[in-house]
């Protein structure tokens, strides 16, 4: 309770004084979800558990500061809440500050690596029990995870190319003080609205990945009212198995859309997720989904999700 209260009391101190110079934005959301689900038990059947989870709730302050001369100083401070239960500890996120001109930015912190970043802007269910880098594992686990090799990269320095002609590159290393520090590439193309393409490569020598260098390629393509995705991660060096992933959105109206994932990791693993999803508003929405994730029936792992979510 004492550390809830802590980073209030910093959150607060911190906002306050920002605010009065009107160069910060409090942001957030609070995301909760029914969750039923069918897995694999000690024995020789499926046992269901139906569960409440806080689905990365989170609360935030960010902001930039001109600095004249075409600079800008940003920063962001982040931390995950846990809503659906009393007293859990609460963790901290994207938390870091920079420079940005007229060469790019760089940032200085904890911040999603360039390998990470990519993953959600395909995956129509991100950040729901059918996300592909969670339970569906039609994602690496290299999506997740906070470290020096986790998606979540900390001690680290990121630069930003400013964007020519569509094409953007994003470098990241980490200073750990470690004898290996992790390292990574990668380069986006949005030339236009209705389509996104990207490479990123990550190379780490650290236990999580087997000292092995990774890299994948996807992108997504606009058609009207359907948006398809796809993406391909050679990882099979550093953790096993090679993953691809799929996915079609079609946004039904203003309001609903439906969106289909498919995925596998070259293992009995091969799943599948199917969501509705309903506007309520520019900020709430609500949706249900289905998701298997094994072709192989003794190892069947089933979810189905009811959510609800604001932003502000």
């Amino acid at each position: 309770m004492k550390k809830r209260f802590l980073v209030a009391a910093v959150a607060a101190t911190l906002v306050s004084p920002l605010a009065a110079n009107a160069a910060a934005t409090v942001y957030g959301n609070a995301h909760v979800s029914i969750d039923s689900y069918d897995v694999p038990d000690a024995g020789n059947g499926n046992s269901d558990e139906l569960v409440m989870n806080s689905r990365t709730s989170s609360i935030g302050v960010k902001g930039k500061e001109d600095l004249g001369g075409g600079m800008t100083a940003l920063y962001k401070l982040e931390w995950q809440l846990a809503v659906d239960e009393r007293n859990k500890n609460i963790t901290d996120r994207d938390q870091w500050v920079g420079l940005k001109g007229s060469m790019g930015t760089v940032k200085f912190g904890t911040m999603s690596n360039n390998y990470k970043q990519m993953g959600g802007k395909i995956d129509p269910m991100y950040r729901t029990a059918l996300e592909g880098r969670g339970m569906m594992k039609t994602q690496s686990s290299l999506h997740g995870g906070a470290g020096q090799d986790g998606g979540r990269s900390t001690n680290t320095v990121q630069f930003t190319s400013p964007k020519m002609s569509g094409v953007q590159a994003v470098f990241n290393t980490t200073f750990s003080g470690n004898a290996d520090e992790t390292m990574g590439l990668g380069v986006r193309y949005t030339g236009t609205k209705n389509v996104l393409a990207y490479f990123d490569y990550l190379a780490t020598q650290t236990q999580a990945t087997a000292d092995e260098a990774v890299f994948k390629i996807g992108g997504s393509y606009k058609m009207d009212a359907l948006t398809i995705g796809a993406q391909f991660e050679s990882t099979e060096d550093a953790l096993g198995a090679d993953v691809m992933f799929l996915s079609a959105n079609y946004k039904m109206n203003d309001n609903d859309n439906v969106a289909f994932t498919f995925g596998d990791n070259d293992s009995d693993d091969a799943g599948f997720a199917l969501m509705y999803n309903h506007k309520m508003s520019k900020r709430t929405n609500v949706y249900a989904g289905y998701g298997d994730n094994a072709s192989n029936e003794a190892a069947d792992n089933q979810v189905t999700t009811f959510g609800l979510r604001h932003k502000f």
